[in-house]
This record gives C-alpha cells, structure tokens and sequence, in this order.
C-alpha cells in the first residue's frame, strides 16, 4: 500500500514538472498584468463631470469656481463604504465652507439611498448611478473612491479608500 501511495505521489510531481514551461527565445512580448482595479483619471486632469443631480432632484454644478469638491464613488451595501461614510461625519470635514461634498452611490436605487440617509443620518448631497454609467468613467472597479477636485475642477487627489483610517487619505 505505502509502495502504491509513493508511485502515485511521485507520478503527480513529475507530471506537475513536466507541465512547466521554460521561456522560449521566440517569447519576446513583455508580460504585462492590469492592476486589480483600473483607475480612469488621473492627478491634473480635469474634472469628467460638469453636474449632477441629487436623490432629492437638486442639480449640482460640479465646476463651482468657489468651491474644492470631494466626490465619493460608494455603495450602501459596502461595510468599506458605510465605515468611510460614517467617518466622514464624525470629521471637521463637513465644516469647511469652501468644499462641496457629493457623494455618488453605485448600483444603488433612489429608494434605498432614501434609506441609508436616513438610518445613518447622512447630510451630504447623495445621487444614484443605477447603472454605473457615472463610476465607468472614474474606475473599473473598487470603493469607496475619494476624488478631490481643486476650484478649477482639476483632479487633485483620487484614492481607493478601503480599509480603515479612510479620512487620511483625504490630502489636498
């Protein structure tokens, strides 16, 4: 029996050897690999929104000269997201009079928007991208996002904020 578990043993390790592959001289393509989450804008370049509107049908002007904005791409089902939100309104952050905060909720309906406003007691802008049609334009996947755009609606700063210590990252 121990004779039969050992030839098996050693049948499967050579096997597994043999299937390696050595390079060739005739791969000459550089290997490349696409980071886990793809990032579509970058630091300097200008904002891709102009407006949106909120869950309440208020139009925001995102290229507000008065104003740096904070844009936050989450989600209410996300545990990252509800931990970077509930952050945020436990910060000074909400205070400063020259920064609009928006907060964008992907793949979220209206209604329950509605509702983790209310159970988080949320008094931020929200808006719905039922579809993803505004998060494509930022990143192909991962959230909560943070964008901080200067008063010239330049892309100052755009982090991936999972994880703890989310406020942190919000560095102008």
């Amino acid at each position: 029996m121990k004779q039969l578990l050992f030839s098996s043993i050693s049948i499967l390790f050579l096997a597994g050897c043999a299937s390696i592959q050595a390079p060739s001289s005739s791969d000459t393509q550089p290997v490349t690999t696409k980071p886990k989450y793809e990032t579509y804008v970058q630091v300097g370049q200008l904002m891709p929104l102009k407006t949106v509107t909120t869950i309440d049908g208020k139009s925001i002007d995102l290229t507000n000269p008065e104003k740096r904005k904070l844009v936050i791409l989450f989600a209410t089902w996300c545990s990252d997201s509800q931990r970077a939100m509930k952050a945020l309104h436990e910060s000074d952050i909400l205070n400063q009079e020259d920064l609009q905060i928006v907060a964008i909720a992907r793949e979220n309906t209206v209604e329950e928007i509605k509702k983790f406003r209310q159970e988080r007691n949320i008094t931020i802008d929200l808006v719905a991208d039922v579809d993803r049609s505004i998060y494509k334009q930022f990143a192909s996947a991962g959230i909560p996002r943070f964008i901080l755009v200067d008063k010239n609606n330049r892309i100052v700063n755009e982090v991936l904020a999972e994880g703890e210590n989310q406020i942190e990252l919000i560095q102008w």
